[in-house]
């Protein structure tokens, strides 16, 4: 079974040698290639490759070259685990830092493995995962959890629109992280003691189904829709919901909103909010970074930017250690130095900031930040 399992990981891995000179260190970059998210396994990939021709560019690190060996674990919980699995197991090469993965469903049994095998880890996008109550010492979260949103959505909400009456509208699959962040929007409601204005919907995938569900919402009497999912049925409840209900607010994630989405909505997306993280292109200390990705015709709004600061944040911290033990990188990265230097990315445990996603609303024709 092991040895199937083997065949079956190097068939889905790709090595890519980013220079010609002997490399001695590899990183492992783990996102899907193919399927419903290529486009952030892509936007992934990119960004590491980037950083990492950059510093082969620039001598290396630390007197040795770098390579990069890129994974599609196609979302799959069996894939993500013999995935790590196999890493740990690769003797031809030396796994320095793994960037990923993208799906996180199974995240604390895929780091418990890197964690036991010492190869550190940087997760460059939100994670489903509570990391309050998760603590790895070589593992870096780059942007925090899913379940964040909930938070930033409550506080939004209270300001603004105590007293109304929301519905959370969500896919469950567990891949996407969805039922996390209802969880977690249902303790800040029952916290504040506000459980009641607080209603759960499953997210109907039949256009029919999705007009039944807009007019229950209706008859709920329900002022507030945060509607999480896939695109498409995410913009299809969205577009029933304002039909029925003119006066519906509107809350999703940005990722949610792409230009065909909103041509679909028309006038329907004036008024939208979408929750997104904070892009970089307005930070002072990514500067640098900034001006090294649009030389090469990149604007710092995608995941490329992310898994680029997560090659460039741990090369970092091997510059300043002299190498690359996994204990040392590991001090270094809960040092107070790092924390500091890296305060805008490092997501540690027990030092989550209390706000992490920001809110945008759509009027006329593109977004404004509210929150």
């Amino acid at each position: 079974m092991t040895k199937f399992i083997y065949i079956f990981f190097i068939s889905i891995i790709e090595l890519c040698w980013i220079s010609t000179a002997k490399a001695e260190i590899t990183l492992a970059v783990i996102a899907p290639k193919a399927g419903e998210y290529v486009q952030q396994g892509t936007e992934l990939f990119n960004g590491a490759r980037l950083a990492i021709e950059e510093i082969n560019n620039n001598g290396g690190l630390n007197g040795e070259k770098l390579d990069m060996l890129t994974i599609d674990d196609r979302c799959d919980d069996r894939l993500a685990i013999s995935t790590a699995e196999m890493l740990t197991l690769l003797k031809s090469k030396k796994i320095g830092l793994v960037v990923g993965p993208y799906c996180s469903n199974r995240f604390e049994e895929i780091a418990d493995i890197y964690e036991q095998a010492k190869i550190f880890q940087i997760v460059p996008t939100t994670v489903t995962y509570n990391a309050d109550n998760f603590d790895k010492k070589g593992q870096i979260l780059l942007l925090g959890t899913k379940a964040q949103m909930s938070g930033d959505f409550f506080r939004f909400y209270n300001r603004n629109y105590a007293g109304m009456k929301v519905g959370f509208i969500y896919n469950d699959k567990p891949e996407l992280g969805y039922a996390e962040v209802a969880k977690s929007l249902y303790e800040e409601f029952r916290r504040y003691g506000k459980s009641e204005l607080l209603k759960f919907y499953a997210l109907n995938r039949e256009q029919g189904g999705v007009y039944d569900l807009a007019r229950s919402l209706k008859d709920d009497n329900i002022n507030i829709i945060f509607v999480l999912g896939e695109e498409d049925e995410a913009i299809n409840l969205m577009n029933a919901a304002k039909e029925i209900n003119k006066d519906i607010i509107l809350f999703t994630n940005k990722g949610l909103v792409s230009p065909q989405a909103l041509e679909k909505l028309n006038n329907k997306a004036d008024g939208l909010y979408a929750m997104t993280l904070p892009g970089l292109k307005d930070s002072l200390m990514f500067t640098e970074n900034l001006v090294n990705l649009r030389l090469l015709g990149i604007e710092p709004e995608g995941l490329e930017a992310y898994s680029y600061v997560a090659v460039k944040l741990w090369g970092d911290l091997a510059k300043q250690v002299k190498g690359f033990s996994y204990d040392k990188l590991s001090k270094a990265a809960n040092s107070e130095e790092a924390k500091e230097k890296w305060s805008e990315f490092l997501m540690h445990s027990g030092s989550i900031k209390s706000s992490k996603y920001i809110i945008e609303m759509y009027q006329n024709g593109e977004f404004k930040q509210v929150y």
